[in-house]
């Protein structure tokens, strides 16, 4: 009898160390990958600068070193001091890129820089402080698994995954940051004239029957800026373009068209008479011929992505979409009459 509960406690006391060792196993492993997904998302700061100290940075883009210098406060393209630099766009790609973080740090021998493609790095960014301290950070491959990639920091043995971000922000054609004008802005029912010249005929364009063209014209934009200071027009065919679109249109002053408005309503309120109650009253638009603005463009050749333009006396180039020219160009079809 006794050796049955000699043998009963042993078997108790067996499952009780199976089932503490399994929890304090189940323990260690759950802290183990608590710790795991703490590094995993831990941030680590490699950048030792501000957007507001830096004084100058250059990076590369299609093979060529472009660097942006600041003076009193202003930024300027170095190789050329008169180029339109969009201040806010600037400090907004220096203030993502001071402020990148890195998940993890790696180090690495010399020899082994060619396993992250930092033999030959896709982007050189080098940064300079108000201290004159350079920064240099080289990017090299992107990481297939997280979409980061590899960046070794001062030409040392210190290598960081970062984020795609500060290759994209700090890798640009200068004319995306170039401050240059818009097309004017103006609404379609505002367009009292409209006319495309293709250099044999000009043709005056209705309302309602070319309706995509007023459409297109009155929601233009540039896709794209090209030369702020274009020199010579025929490397863009704008010395003889292949249209001129003509548009003229009412500008009314915000204020005086919140107040008329208002007193059109007031009007309209008590303006009828018991013949025509309910009924609609038809008025004729009356407006100054000196109040239209007039908005000339040039269309010249088609790019790969749509027409170079430029707007009459204007020196800057710019891009449209190759749609919006259809739109306004092409002159639609003639319904065909119904036979009965």
């Amino acid at each position: 009898m006794r050796n049955k509960q000699t043998k009963k406690m042993a078997a108790a006391l067996i499952v009780l160390v199976i089932a503490v060792g399994a929890y304090i196993g189940m323990s260690v492993w759950n802290k183990a990958e608590s710790e795991k997904e703490a590094a995993k998302n831990a941030s680590i700061d490699f950048l030792d600068v501000t957007e507001d100290d830096i004084q100058k940075f250059s990076y590369e883009y299609n093979g060529e070193t472009i660097t942006f210098v600041k003076e009193d406060g202003t930024w300027y393209l170095e190789s050329d001091k008169n180029f339109p630099v969009k201040q806010s766009t600037i400090e907004g790609k220096l203030s993502s890129a001071a402020s990148t973080t890195a998940s993890r740090k790696i180090e690495i021998s010399e020899d082994k820089l060619a396993d992250y493609g930092l033999d030959e790095p896709v982007n050189r960014i080098t940064v300079t402080d108000s201290r004159g301290t350079e920064t240099i950070m080289e990017i090299g491959d992107q990481n297939s698994t997280s979409s980061e990639y590899y960046c070794r920091l001062n030409e040392s043995n210190q290598v960081y995954m970062v984020s795609s971000s500060l290759n994209t922000m700090m890798s640009f054609d200068i004319y995306t940051v170039a401050d240059m004008a818009d097309f004017p802005d103006f609404d379609m029912d505002s367009i009292k004239e409209l006319t495309v010249d293709d250099g044999t005929d000009v043709r005056s364009l209705d309302p309602d029957d070319d309706y995509e063209a007023y459409s297109a014209i009155s929601g233009l934009y540039y896709t794209s800026h090209v030369n702020y200071d274009a020199q010579d027009m025929s490397e863009y065919g704008l010395d003889a373009p292949q249209y001129t679109v003509t548009v003229r249109y009412l500008e009314e002053p915000e204020e005086e068209s919140a107040e008329s408005e208002s007193a059109d309503t007031q009007e309209n309120a008590g303006d009828t008479d018991g013949s025509e109650t309910g009924e609609a009253q038809e008025t004729e638009e009356t407006y100054d011929e000196d109040d239209l603005v007039t908005v000339i463009l040039y269309i010249g050749d088609a790019t790969e992505n749509g027409y170079y333009v430029r707007l009459d006396g204007s020196s800057e180039v710019n891009e449209i979409s190759a749609d919006n020219v259809t739109s306004i160009v092409t002159e639609p079809e003639a319904e065909e009459s119904e036979t009965a």
